[in-house]
């Protein structure tokens, strides 16, 4: 049997024309089961209602099929717009859609709307403007941690601002600092003069200590 009549009124009514309803219900009904009890639900019925051409109804597949073109976007909290995905939480939605109505009571809005890009577009700035001020604050932030971090002091070596410790490598290489130093204190120190240095080898069993010819030999004159 290839037709049924309605409980309620009698009307004869065609099997694909019931199971086209119960698709219909399936939709709203996977609205409700996202959304509820966020006012999203209202908000998105209002929406469809843009779409309704000026002298007669909207009709339920034509609802349907502009829902079903919502919901993978609405149960995600996202968009896809300008060749890429936006954050689109559901607070946006209806600030988004509340935006329209306003612009349709104002007689901004050109009716009925075709398709959903004029409404993608706002949700599109409101993610745009909302990175915005994210990549604002978190550039203070950084900036904040960078001018608190204690900077290395530097010194010019060959005409180049470099660290002191990629200087010091630069210079001596691997050598310890300390005795490099201690070379370069060495080096410029003044010579040792010629009777210390030679009171130095009396002392560690070298050459005999010179006789001081200015002064006479008493021993030997009275030997005489």
């Amino acid at each position: 049997m290839s037709e049924l009549s309605c409980p309620a009124c009698g009307v004869d009514l065609d099997m694909t024309v019931l199971f086209s309803h119960a698709d219909d219900r399936r939709a709203f009904h996977r609205l409700a089961a996202v959304c509820i009890p966020r006012p999203i639900v209202t908000e998105v019925v209002k929406y469809l209602d843009l779409f309704r051409p000026p002298v007669h109804r909207l009709s339920l597949s034509k609802k349907t099929k502009l829902l079903l073109q919502l919901l993978p976007d609405l149960e995600r909290q996202a968009i896809t717009h300008r060749g890429r995905d936006w954050s689109a939480p559901w607070t946006a939605w209806v600030a988004a859609i509340e935006q329209m109505l306003a612009a349709r009571d104002a007689g901004r809005l050109e009716l009925p709307m075709k398709s959903h890009a004029y409404l993608y577009a706002i949700l599109t700035g409101m993610a745009d403007k909302a990175e915005a001020v994210f990549e604002a604050q978190d550039n203070a932030v950084r900036f904040a941690a960078a001018r608190a971090m204690p900077t290395a002091d530097t010194v010019q070596v060959r005409g180049q601002a470099m660290r002191i410790g990629d200087a010091l490598q630069q210079v001596h290489g691997d050598r310890d600092p300390a005795l490099v130093k201690l070379d370069a204190a060495t080096r410029n120190a003044a010579p040792m003069p010629a009777d210390v240095r030679a009171k130095l080898a009396a002392l560690r069993g070298g050459a005999p200590k010179p006789v001081n010819t200015d002064t006479p030999n008493t021993t030997d004159e009275s030997a005489a």
